[in-house]
């Protein structure tokens, strides 16, 4: 768990997952500082949350606002990056620009945020990278989400041995079906994709925001962890 006074910046905690993995941290006592993009929106968005939250413009397409976002500020305990790359395609209907839109999004992108920030991390903070179920079990037209998923594991490793002690680690969510990510597509319809996910989980049931946000301050917190992905999907990648 992150302790009362650690700065936590949190890529992507203008909404989703980010945004709930905020709100807990600033729960428990810790700075927050979220970004996302839109430099007002990030900072309503952050006093929503409290008081001492801060929010920071970041484009993930835009290398300026990554450098001016990170170049200054106070130390950084714990680095949370969580966007994640939606579009879908086939390799047999393969649109390059598309593809190359998902590897600076998920790989280019968070690497840069890594350099940045390095200057302004300490030899106990940590990293946690946001990857996805994908990785491992593909989907019709998931060609390029699970390509990217996948290049955070390879990621998390690198860093971990590149950057120590820092330590780096991947999470790895499933269906987390109160996200709103999740929330909006049943209402479009996916209700009954989703009731097949959890009769297949061995565990019938699937993960929770609350889930994922323990999982992050699992990694946070265990000096152990380092160079792992952490998936949280009730086991079901084994079924």
């Amino acid at each position: 768990m992150p302790k009362a006074g650690d700065h936590i910046v949190i890529v992507g905690g203008t909404s989703g997952l980010g945004h709930s993995i905020a709100q807990a941290a600033d729960a428990l006592g810790a700075k927050v500082t979220i970004a996302g993009r839109g430099r007002e929106r990030a900072e309503k968005l952050a006093r929503s949350i409290s008081p001492r939250a801060a929010g920071l413009h970041i484009d993930l397409e835009d290398s300026s606002s990554i450098g001016e976002a990170l170049a200054d500020g106070e130390p950084i305990d714990h680095l949370v990056l969580t966007p994640v790359y939606g579009g879908n395609q086939s390799i047999k209907d393969f649109k390059v620009e598309e593809a190359l839109r998902a590897a600076r999004i998920k790989i280019v992108a968070f690497a840069e945020i890594v350099s940045k920030a390095l200057p302004r991390m300490k030899p106990t903070s940590s990293i946690v990278l946001f990857g996805g179920a994908a990785k491992a079990r593909p989907y019709p037209g998931s060609t390029m989400v699970t390509i990217v998923n996948g290049g955070m594991i390879g990621m998390a490793r690198t860093l971990a041995v590149e950057l120590a002690p820092i330590r780096v680690n991947g999470i790895s969510p499933g269906l987390v079906e109160d996200s709103p990510r999740w929330q909006k597509r049943i209402k479009e319809g996916a209700g009954p994709a989703v009731e097949a996910m959890r009769s297949r989980s061995p565990t019938r049931r699937l993960p929770t925001t609350e889930d994922i946000v323990h999982g992050v301050f699992f990694l946070m917190d265990n000096p152990a962890a380092n160079g792992i992905d952490l998936e949280r999907d009730g086991g079901a990648l084994l079924v």
